[in-house]
């Protein structure tokens, strides 16, 4: 049924004078029920949303046009949406609740009592749908304290509250430790507040779970009620479930194991779709910039950013950034890796907030850019103590000679054997222009890369990281793909990198 013909029933219904009289005619018992269903006829045309539905409520009250209609029409709405057993819709009742009866605009029908209403809004006004999650700072069963705000690391976290000896609980409980530990929800905590104030139940229910299935939980509880958590989190019972974004948004409520279940595979498959059309478009945004010109790099990426940065939400900016970033910086072309600093440097760094993860923006980034800063060609090449096949400690890049060729390679690489073939047959002509080649095994140790050396009869020298030494490799140089060249002056500047064998004799002849 459409909205005028759901409204001509209504107004017809108010001239006749019949809901006011409801109490004396014998048929308001069957009024009520045409009403009811009109009510529900016309709402069944509504897209299920919280927003659609609340504007819908808002008509149909409206169109009772009397004090006694439009709130036997509000009770009603009320109560469909407390009750509806959809996920969300608790939202709207919560806004009829606090326009019309809270406010006194309406006065509730018969059969609703406004400190009721008052109740349930209270209980759920705090934590509903799309809202930020009230923090709560409770205690460890050790005493230490944890927020949960600082707590959600995670992609999702579960904030469950429970109770060891509920029915319900002792059921959920072991589907939740499967959910959390299944491999397509990686990324998912669980912050578990128990409800009870004995906390030796809390320290004996923990002793009793396997250690290796609660790695990603928090256990904490407060037993003298002080954050209020029953009134932010509508606990008037256990189990209660919800589910929290990274960040900080409540997507889920009270849920069963089965329905969180069901939600985070929905959560992940439309994460995982909207992350790959962010790829695609951030790739395809990539190959219309020329690179071979700074100022338009920079130009190009600020109109992005202008589009991108001005959402309230910030998701989508994060996906096409951190991929801008990353294609950039990881790129074979010069070119790229050098703009991969303007995206850092304009539109990373100087937007912490604007990142959930705040060691993006404050720390892996400004170290990824340093590192680019120190490869590029014409600056110095970062020193760093290696061993030699004997153990001994060498300072890579010191005592330069004419010419010093540096290529990182590692001794199980098809693409880095073939390369090192291409050097043995020209290490003599090579050493005849002052050329002084240096490998450096990056996996390698000083007795494989010994071993490796004399199996491929190799000529100079092999250095590998010192001992557990292989990550700051990779933090100083730009060694991902293998093998990466370099090559150096007397000095120790950066004169070529990755470059072919026709471009390195043009360069040192």
């Amino acid at each position: 049924m459409n909205i005028k013909a759901t409204l001509l029933f209504l107004l017809l219904t108010i001239s006749l004078g019949l809901f006011s009289q409801t109490r004396q005619i014998s048929g308001a018992d069957s009024l009520r029920q045409k009403v009811d269903s009109h009510i529900s006829s016309f709402l069944s045309t509504i897209p299920i949303h919280p927003d659609s539905l609340s504007a819908a409520s808002d008509r149909l009250i409206a169109a009772g046009e009397s004090n006694n209609l439009s709130s036997y029409i509000a009770g009603r709405l009320f109560m469909i949406f407390k009750d509806s057993g959809i996920m969300g819709l608790e939202s709207v009742s919560v806004y009829i609740a606090q326009k019309y009866f809270l406010s006194d605009t309406l006065t509730p029908p018969d059969g609703l009592n406004k400190s009721e209403i008052l109740l349930f809004v209270e209980f759920n006004k705090h934590s509903l749908i799309g809202m930020d999650a009230p923090d709560l700072v409770m205690t460890t069963p050790s005493g230490i304290h944890k927020s949960l705000k600082e707590s959600l690391g995670s992609k999702y976290t579960v904030l469950l509250f429970f109770d060891d000896q509920c029915t319900i609980c002792k059921t959920e409980l072991p589907e939740l430790l499967k959910i959390s530990k299944f491999a397509d929800y990686e990324g998912l905590s669980v912050f578990a507040v128990f409800t009870h104030p004995d906390t030796s139940r809390l320290r004996n229910f923990i002793a009793g779970l396997p250690v290796n299935d609660i790695i990603n939980w928090t256990f904490v509880s407060d037993p003298a009620y002080s954050t209020d958590f029953p009134r932010l989190y509508n606990v008037v019972k256990t189990p209660q479930i919800f589910l929290i974004d990274n960040s900080g948004k409540i997507r889920g409520r009270n849920l069963s194991s089965s329905s969180l279940d069901e939600l985070l595979s929905k959560l992940y498959e439309n994460d995982k779709e909207f992350s790959e059309q962010a790829s695609r478009f951030a790739a395809a945004y990539i190959e219309a910039i020329d690179f071979e010109d700074s100022v338009s790099v920079k130009t190009s990426i600020s109109s992005l950013f202008s589009n991108l940065s001005s959402a309230s939400d910030k998701e989508l900016y994060r996906s096409v950034f951190s991929y801008i970033y990353e294609e950039l910086l990881y790129s074979q072309n010069e070119k790229r890796r050098e703009a991969s600093v303007i995206v850092a440097e304009d539109f990373i760094i100087p937007y912490p907030d604007f990142w959930i993860n705040k060691e993006y923006p404050a720390i892996w980034v400004p170290s990824m850019v340093k590192r680019t800063k120190m490869n590029q060609v014409g600056s110095l090449f970062p020193e760093h103590t290696m061993l030699n096949t004997s153990g001994k400690r060498i300072t890579l890049g010191k005592k330069c000679s004419k010419f010093t060729l540096i290529y990182f390679t590692d001794q199980h690489c098809a693409t880095c054997k073939t390369y090192t073939e291409i050097l043995k047959r020209e290490y003599k002509n090579l050493r005849k222009k002052g050329v002084k080649i240096i490998a450096v095994n990056t996996m390698g140790t000083p007795a494989s890369s010994d071993k490796y050396r004399i199996a491929e009869k190799i000529k100079w020298q092999i250095l590998s990281p010192l001992e557990n030494d292989n990550g700051s490799i990779f933090q100083l140089y730009e060694t991902e793909s293998v093998p990466y060249t370099l090559l150096l002056d007397r000095k120790g500047r950066i004169v070529a990198k990755n470059f072919d064998f026709a471009t390195l004799k043009n360069i040192i002849k």
